[in-house]
């Protein structure tokens, strides 16, 4: 390999995992660029160097040859506006920065009874009946003399019983996950969008997110144990026999005949065990997390790709993503979180295993680099990673210390698919020196109901610092919901910047907004930015489409989108873009100027209206290469490599191929990393090759 990736080759011990619902056996991580490689904590003055991944051995395989092909649209002639000034109007000034601290520590908890954990928070609760919580802002009850008995958490919320046996939770709540109902309770749990509860005659109580049924349980059940997934729920009922309700997706809501004395469910899979202490599991196994050890086991618990039991004795066994052998003291208790796996000593102090093993660089305190979405190399040297939580690090290309460039945790608007989405440097950044940011803000308001997508611009030096007080705003975005915000931002070879927006991207838009020209939402906008002002953000250039039509925004370059999450610029300056489907398929297409996907009326080239009669295929662009969701659910676009291959994967499956054109109207993927996670996007280092990235921070090299 070239020599600069010998400068960049401590990368990988810094970056660690997302949680999956992938197919077979994974592959290891590789030593992404050193500037990464000395920390994956983003926590101040590290203590503890990583070892390197090892080697991958990935063995490539042909993906399943997509049934539908066609040509690729002709090379877009852009033409490029004049710009309005070659002045940059900020100096960037460098400014110090200390790493951002980790979002929680949760070795700071000890004398706990009960552990449970969130994605990036956790809540215990202590002898004494009180609770405490580090990434989460514990409100306390108004009743200040209540107990808690039990707590238990889903991604970004958690509840609590108290005494009386009434429930309340905290957090975010798009699925309104914490409108916990009155009344008496004797049990809980809370799965990942929504939360289940016994009340006194041992019927269970749902609420949250209600889809395919998951908060709605069978009519005059009654059960003596209760527990919520990701897209299930199931219950303990008469003679100990299993009953689930919701998705029933590669098993995992079969009934079964007990008697059966524990539940845990994970994700997208149940395990229960039997009255003799045996471990059943269904559902998905991918990372082999349904596919229990014969051993006894007092205690069982699951997370996403992960479950794990004590046994009589105390001892700690886990099977999936990441097996776990402990027999050196006695456990109290296991809890199976989004990243990590803790458990309670008998002091009730909690060990924690991430689930990315060693590469993580404090395994003890579960401080990790959480969340990234873009990883791009810097002028001088070194790479840069942008976090969705709404900070930049910068590796140094020395394998020196990270730092944090940017932070912008504390205006960032961090729920479901919002965040800091996306970020890119000006291609002319020795004329321009800038960074552009795709991100959410609420203003400091988490409760608002209507808060804003942003594009802004920072002042930036070549070695990375960032002026955060030179914020420059772009573009305003009016916006509501939790997901289909798009998110990315791309430099064309125009110098015009080009950005995703999903089809839920403007305030009360939804899927008929996207082939609407009216608005932005479900579009490619073209902007130009150069020598932006307060009084003229941006300049539309002449060229794009729709530029004098009245009815029109002339910011459109391309529509008919659903949730274009990540797109790339093609060698031949093609804008190819991975937009990700709902119910039928995954699609990679190239998106000419005025191009119309189709979306809402196809998914890819598959008519997706109710009444197919409105799906004529003339004046819409199909997508070049298109797969279907059987194992698969989002398409993770993507860049292009060295060699003129287009890298993407898959978000379930934690499948990576290489696309390529073989023939004028053929293109072709082939499979070349199964990563045992889910990717949320790819990124570059100085040399090109291609990483895969994902929000527990696992950052893998897929190709040179």
């Amino acid at each position: 390999m070239r020599s600069s990736i010998n400068s960049i080759a401590a990368l990988a011990l810094a970056v660690l995992a997302i949680a999956a619902c992938a197919d077979p056996s994974p592959a290891e991580p590789t030593a992404p660029p050193a500037a990464i490689a000395k920390s994956a904590s983003v926590a101040p003055t590290p203590t503890h160097t990583a070892a390197p991944f090892p080697t991958p051995t990935h063995t490539a395989a042909p993906a399943p040859t997509p049934t539908h092909t066609a040509a690729p649209a002709p090379t877009p002639t852009h033409t490029a506006a004049p710009a309005l000034s070659p002045t940059p109007t900020h100096t960037a000034t460098p400014t110090p920065r200390q790493p951002v601290p980790a979002r929680e520590n949760i070795a700071s908890l000890d004398a706990l009874s009960q552990l449970t954990l969130a994605e990036f928070a956790a809540c215990g609760l202590r002898e004494d009946g009180s609770v405490v919580c580090v990434g989460f802002a514990w409100r306390e009850d108004a009743d200040q003399t209540a107990a808690f008995s039990a707590i238990s958490s889903g991604l970004h919320y958690f509840c609590v019983l108290r005494d009386d046996g009434a429930v309340s939770c905290q957090g975010e709540s798009p699925y309104c996950e914490t409108c916990a109902p009155d009344g008496a309770f004797s049990a809980l749990s809370a799965g990942k969008h929504h939360a289940c509860a016994l009340n006194a005659d041992g019927e269970a109580v749902c609420w949250g997110w209600n889809r395919e049924g998951r908060a709605t349980p069978p009519p005059g059940a009654r059960f003596s144990a209760i527990a919520a997934g990701g897209s299930h729920s199931c219950g303990i009922a008469e003679f100990g026999d299993l009953i689930c309700w919701g998705w029933n997706g590669g098993g995992r809501s079969e009934p079964r005949e007990g008697p059966f004395s524990a539940l845990a469910l994970g994700t997208n899979h149940t395990c229960a065990l039997r009255w003799d202490g045996a471990a059943f599991c269904q559902g998905d196994d991918s990372h082999g997390e349904a596919s229990p050890p014969s051993t006894v086991f007092a205690q069982i618990a699951a997370g996403v790709n992960q479950t794990c039991g004590i046994t009589p004795k105390g001892g700690l066994e886990c099977w999936g993503v990441m097996p776990i052998s402990d027999h050196s003291e006695k456990f109290a208790s296991v809890s199976v979180g989004y990243g990590r796996t803790c458990a309670l000593t008998a002091a009730g102090a909690p060990k924690c295993w991430p689930l990315g093993g060693e590469s993580r660089k404090d395994p003890t305190n579960g401080a990790f680099l959480s969340n990234p979405v873009e990883m791009f190399p810097l002028p001088a040297g070194g790479v840069a990673l942008a976090e969705r939580l709404g900070y930049i690090v910068i590796y140094p290309p020395d394998g020196g210390e990270p730092r944090t460039a940017l932070d912008l945790t504390e205006r960032t608007r961090y729920v479901r698919e919002g965040g800091m989405l996306s970020a890119a440097l000006d291609p002319d950044f020795a004329q321009f020196p800038f960074i552009y940011i795709y991100w959410q803000t609420d203003d400091g308001d988490p409760n608002a109901e209507i808060f804003e997508g942003r594009v802004s611009r920072f002042p930036m030096t070549r070695g990375g610092e960032i002026d955060a007080d030179g914020e420059h705003v772009i573009l305003r975005l009016p916006q509501t919901g939790v997901n289909h915000y798009g998110g990315a931002l791309r430099f064309g070879p125009d110098g015009m910047l080009y950005l995703g927006l999903g089809d839920r991207s403007e305030a009360g838009a939804g899927a008929e907004s996207a082939p609407d020209i009216a608005s932005l939402a479900g579009k490619i906008i073209r902007i130009d930015v150069r020598g932006s002002t307060e009084e003229t953000p941006y300049r539309v250039p002449p060229d794009n489409p729709f530029v004098g039509d009245p009815d029109a925004r002339p910011e459109i370059w391309a529509l008919g989108l659903r949730n274009p999450w990540r797109m790339s610029f093609a060698p031949n300056g093609d804008l190819v873009v991975a937009d990700v489907g709902h119910a039928l398929r995954e699609e990679v297409s190239i998106a000419e100027r005025g191009a119309n996907l189709g979306w809402p009326l196809f998914e890819a080239s598959h008519c997706a209206a109710q009444d197919a009669s409105r799906c004529g295929a003339e004046g819409y662009t199909f997508p070049i290469y298109e797969y279907p969701r059987n194992g698969n659910c989002a398409i993770i676009g993507g860049m292009f490599a060295p060699d003129g291959k287009y890298i993407f994967g898959d978000y379930c499956s934690g499948r990576v191929w290489s696309l390529e054109q073989t023939a004028p109207d053929v293109w072709r993927a082939s499979e070349i990393a199964e990563l045992g996670y889910s990717p949320i996007a790819f990124g570059a280092d100085a040399d090109g090759s291609v990483y895969a990235l994902n929000r527990f921070g696992y950052v893998t090299k897929v190709s040179d």
